[in-house]
């Protein structure tokens, strides 16, 4: 078991992923009590997942697999996991969640303010809600582990919206559910409503139709 501190969480974590493993290097680090949390997936899931996902490598299977019970977990701690590319602006973090059918609006973000991709760890601390790097992606380029409190979240959703809008309680919900990852498990629907309710109070919500013109986005969601 390596251990590695994630989202101000000491986890323990066994994995023969060569992927993860390149992911997890910064984050390493030692301590002497039981951990918050421990991951690893068995010899005998890891067959039943490749059988059921044919085609995909072992590797893909465990950051898979790794990643989700990772996400579960976070709403153990305070947390939940979105998908969006999470910006980082005038030291704070503006999330940008768009549909999976529409990810691809979110690459003409600028490359050099964007500090985590695909799927920030979002923890409340003390009052604050704070968007956190995490090593579950697949590619390998995560940037240092890093922390940055949340100003915004901003959905993006080109048939929902015509222009920059802070969305009222009832589209808050819908893009709100649709974008936290993994929340489809039954038994994590009150919890992601349960952060819902915790999150609406200290961080806002917008809509846009597209990024194009993203430094008058991020002025106004940042007022």
């Amino acid at each position: 078991m390596g251990q590695y501190r994630i989202s101000d969480l000491n986890i323990e974590i066994k994995t023969n992923s060569s992927t993860l493993k390149n992911n997890l290097a910064p984050y390493r680090t030692s301590f002497d009590y039981k951990p918050n949390l421990t991951l690893s997936m068995s010899d005998d899931i890891l067959l039943q997942y490749m059988e059921e996902y044919d085609g995909y490598s072992a590797d893909i299977v465990e950051c898979e697999y790794l990643s989700t019970e990772f996400a579960r977990a976070l709403f153990d701690f305070n947390g939940f996991p979105i998908k969006s590319t999470a910006v980082e602006y005038e030291g704070n973090a503006v999330l940008f969640s768009a549909p999976f059918d529409e990810n691809n609006i979110l690459s003409s973000l600028p490359s050099k303010i964007i500090y985590s991709v695909d799927c920030p760890a979002i923890r409340l601390i003390q009052s604050v809600f704070y968007a956190y790097d995490t090593p579950f992606g697949l590619h390998g380029d995560l940037s240092k582990p890093n922390k940055l409190p949340v100003k915004s979240i901003v959905f993006v959703d080109s048939e929902r919206f015509d222009s920059l809008k802070r969305l009222d309680t009832k589209d808050m919900v819908v893009m709100f559910m649709r974008a936290v990852y993994h929340s489809i498990r039954s038994e994590r629907t009150k919890h992601t409503l349960y952060m819902l309710e915790k999150v609406m109070h200290v961080v806002d919500f917008y809509g846009v139709g597209d990024v194009k013109d993203i430094k008058f986005i991020l002025d106004r969601v940042t007022e």
